[in-house]
């Protein structure tokens, strides 16, 4: 009975992971903000989006969430659970012994569903994954077709608890014979006797059943409000460490993390990548003459003006006092003297503007254009900045391409 009864909890477990699964394959994925904790996964393709507000979006396929959610299951409670595959794409899910035994068990048993072993300190059960239609696109180099075993779910509980009830049962049975055999004359009362002790056993077992049924709700309920509060943090922290407190653009420290991303990416698949250095001209006079309360106003207006200008899939950040930088990836250089050149009129068109104010400012701009020789995202915005002095340079209120 005590194995049975761990057979249905840990089955139950594993059906839970396995609608948590079946609900994102059913959704073809789903898409979480970037954040500290969670990082694009590397064996996965296509594993990033970008929203309208700049923010990446990393992939989570039904494989990656069961992980995910298992790491945290088994940092807060008695439970393990484990993602594994006898040919997994990532590294961290190869077999241990017992998972290696159960995969070749039921990939050699094609009936069976779940393979278990009771080991010293717990029970470990695990059951056979399946090839569903939204695994064949990760999984097409490994040949895997549909319903082919691809992997196994493992669920381990403890079982110090179910060990005492069956020592418990053994050593009362003992007695139970040794008295049986003295008093063998007195059957009936032998019989009484027994039917009352088994009837208490199982009102033991049933509270323990109660007890256990309700400790697992009450972590269950703690590991719910934790991870609600995890998110907010999380969203908080983001929000804070990515932008800028003045312009409520990117700042400078967003701008590095995604552009050293994007710009891996656009050197590994060979494509267009350009960046554009802003400065505003001579905005020490403005703050010289009007004070920094209205050059701030005037930092968020021009901020605010560019924001509307470039396309939701450019990166806009400030990076310094009135300096500002933009990526343009897939886009050439005549896409980007464009773009720079529409900035620029629409800044030089449009002054700031009050019931009692009305000040001009114009941008100077540079832009530069990655190729082969470029190393890092550094190298590139410095070339920007040359071509920006540059632009100064030639008087102001205009753009210049970098030059070898």
């Amino acid at each position: 009975m005590s194995k049975e009864m761990l057979f249905q909890e840990a089955l139950s477990n594993f059906k839970s992971m396995t609608y948590t699964r079946q609900w994102n394959s059913d959704h073809k994925s789903v898409y979480v903000i970037q954040h500290d904790n969670i990082k694009p996964n590397p064996y996965l393709e296509d594993n990033i989006l970008y929203t309208k507000e700049n923010k990446v979006l990393i992939k989570i396929n039904p494989a990656w969430m069961t992980r995910q959610i298992s790491e945290l299951a088994n940092k807060h409670g008695d439970y393990f659970f484990r993602i594994t595959s006898l040919r997994p794409l990532n590294p961290d899910n190869n077999p241990d012994g017992f998972e290696k035994r159960a995969l070749l068990y039921l990939k050699d048993k094609k009936s069976e569903k779940y393979y278990t072993e009771i080991a010293k300190d717990k029970y470990n059960f695990l059951g056979s994954l399946k090839v569903k239609s939204s695994c064949i696109s990760c999984h097409e180099e490994q040949e895997y077709k549909l319903n082919d075993v691809i992997g196994g779910l493992r669920v381990s509980i403890p079982i110090q608890s179910y060990l005492e009830n069956v020592d418990e049962i053994k050593n009362k049975s003992n007695i139970l014979y040794g008295i049986t055999i003295l008093i063998a004359f007195i059957i009936g009362f032998i019989t009484f006797y027994f039917l009352k002790i088994i009837n208490k056993r199982q009102e033991i077992i049933q509270k323990l059943n109660q007890n256990l049924e309700s400790k697992v709700k009450e972590r269950t309920k703690k590991l719910e409000l934790t991870s609600k509060k995890l998110k907010a943090s999380n969203a908080k922290l983001i929000k804070i460490s990515t932008i800028d407190y003045l312009t409520k653009i990117s700042n400078r420290r967003y701008f590095f993390e995604l552009g050293d991303k994007l710009f891996k990416l656009s050197k590994r698949h060979n494509t267009y990548f350009c960046i554009i250095a802003i400065d505003i001209d001579f905005f020490k006079k403005v703050n010289d003459h009007y004070g920094h309360n209205i050059g701030d106003e005037v930092l968020k207006f021009i901020s605010f003006t560019i924001q509307n200008t470039i396309r939701d899939t450019d990166v806009f950040a400030r990076i310094g006092g009135e300096e500002f930088a933009i990526i343009l990836k897939d886009t050439n250089i005549n896409g980007a003297k464009e773009l720079a050149e529409k900035i620029r009129f629409n800044i030089d068109l449009h002054p700031y503007i009050t019931s009692t104010l009305k000040i001009h400012c114009t941008i100077s701009l540079g832009i530069v254009s990655m190729n082969k020789e470029d190393k890092s995202l550094s190298t590139l915005l410095d070339k920007a900045d040359v071509a920006l002095y540059q632009a100064k340079e030639a008087g102001r209120n205009t753009y210049r391409i970098f030059q070898k």
